[in-house]
């Protein structure tokens, strides 16, 4: 193929901003540009990696030395049916555009991240959870079918009655399979613009979790807050918040809550403050003793002012908090944050995740940030969804304590993994290609293998997450199979 290509040299780094390196970075316009790209990078000897919104924390997004293929341009909804709730939209169309798209007509996407940033085909290359994963699994389950460009450049049309297999492993195999080029999604319908939030505060981990069960049976979202600072008694307490929806009826104002500028979240704070610039006011508290005693008060006001009662918040506050204060990672500035996220077993939790926050006592490095979520289990190849629970943590990275906090990440990941956890890779800079073996299972990993190397023969598609972590332990799972024959 003969197309030009534009090509810009860029450093790609993940969302954490902790890893990441110079690649050569083009954004394709139409599938003829995406042939175009992945037959430039054949003919060229560069492997390539595939970018939508970079909301993945670590590399799953990076491609250094690599030709990343930036899907962002790919921003079209193609189409959306308010009889039925299924939208048909580009890969780069966003989370926000879907919501924005499907509000008025009374649904809403059916899966969301902590923000309305990512792309319908990161979403689905990622398989990403939200506050309702125990109750409807990740994206993945409400995907209709997917559109793939095979590295060849051949279009696959994959579903769970055409190639289930494929449909099974591209959702949530990290962009290692193919480019999503179009994403059929089966939105939920909701009744009013409005949920019924309930907030519960408590002591210490054991009751967080009790209260935090307690609460799912009559909530269609549960997420809790945890003050990782906290020490002896009260390691572990946190804040929970549940959700649920309104009943058709419930809200006599649906017209006018359903409408996109009630879902859009406040630029300013408290109508006067813009909420732009609220990172700096944040950015003198970004070290240990500054993050302990913001943790300290959001539990104590939450205890004090929240602890018990219910109030309604729009769709929008609710979910996306990471966009509330926009460019709120800034405060990491200039080395960055990784996140791990430990998926452990529901009869290992009570045990294994007390262990994790102790460990970062141990080592000095509490988290600054700290949230609980119940998951299930769920049919994809490579899903870090089980029957449990994920703990997430966001770690400050600096020059002095970047090698002691990757090695703090191993250290919770053999609890995780020895627990029966998993990994999750839209969050992941750190594993290591044992624990992804032992998250996985070597049947699994081959699977994936052979369905690559139908697809993709020659190895084009390889991220840095690839070539750190998911590579690396293919070859430890054929190496155990050769052993076990």
């Amino acid at each position: 193929m003969n197309q030009a290509i534009a090509l810009e040299s860029q450093t790609i780094a993940g969302w954490g901003m902790a890893v990441g390196g110079a690649s050569q970075v083009v954004a394709p316009t139409s599938k003829e540009g995406l042939a175009a790209a992945l037959a430039y990078a054949a003919d060229h000897g560069l492997r390539v990696a595939l970018r939508g919104s970079g909301c993945s924390y670590g590399d799953a997004a990076c491609g250094t030395g690599k030709l990343v293929i930036d899907l962002a341009q790919f921003h079209q909804i193609l189409d959306f049916s308010p009889q039925t709730g299924i939208l048909r939209g580009e890969a780069g169309v966003t989370l926000r555009q879907v919501w924005q798209t499907a509000v008025a007509a009374g649904f809403w996407p059916p899966v969301v991240s902590g923000t309305m940033a990512p792309t319908l085909g990161g979403a689905a290359s990622m398989n990403i959870h939200g506050k309702n994963a125990y109750a409807v699994g990740p994206i993945g389950e409400h995907i209709q079918a997917l559109e793939v460009m095979t590295p060849g450049g051949q279009l696959l049309e994959v579903s769970r009655q055409q190639r289930p297999d494929l449909f099974h492993a591209i959702i949530g195999g990290a962009g290692e399979l193919g480019l999503i080029t179009r994403v059929d999604l089966k939105l939920k319908p909701i009744y009013s613009g409005k949920l019924n939030v309930h907030a519960t505060s408590a002591p210490n981990f054991g009751a967080l979790l009790d209260r935090f069960v307690q609460a799912l049976p009559s909530s269609d979202y549960a997420v809790a807050w945890l003050d990782a600072f906290a020490t002896g008694r009260a390691l572990g307490r946190g804040l929970i918040h549940t959700a649920r929806q309104l009943a058709q009826g419930e809200d006599p104002d649906a017209k006018n809550t359903l409408q996109v500028q009630q879902q859009e979240l406040p630029l300013h704070l408290m109508g006067v403050f813009p909420k732009a610039a609220m990172w700096r006011l944040m950015k003198p508290f970004a070290h240990p003793a500054g993050m302990r005693l913001i943790n300290w008060a959001k539990y104590q006001s939450g205890r004090w002012l929240e602890d018990g009662k219910d109030y309604q918040q729009s769709h929008g506050a609710f979910h996306f908090l990471l966009d509330y204060v926009p460019n709120w990672k800034w405060i990491y500035r200039p080395h960055g944050l990784v996140q791990h996220q430990s998926f452990v077993p529901d009869d290992r939790v009570r045990e294994v995740f007390p262990a994790i926050l102790a460990l970062c006592h141990k080592h000095g490095m509490p988290s600054w940030l700290a949230v609980l979520k119940r998951h299930r289990p769920d049919p994809f190849l490579l899903s870090h969804g089980l029957d449990g629970w994920s703990l997430a943590q966001d770690f400050p990275v600096t020059p002095r304590n970047r090698e002691a906090l990757w090695e703090m990440c191993h250290q919770m990941d053999e609890l995780v993994m020895n627990a029966g956890g998993k990994v999750y890779f839209a969050k992941d800079a750190t594993v290591r290609p044992a624990s992804v073996l032992q998250a996985f299972g070597a049947e699994k990993l081959l699977q994936f293998k052979a369905l690559r190397d139908e697809l993709d023969p020659n190895g084009l598609l390889a991220t840095d997450l690839y070539d750190r972590a998911l590579a690396p332990a293919i070859a430890l799972a054929q190496a155990a199979d050769c052993q076990a024959k």
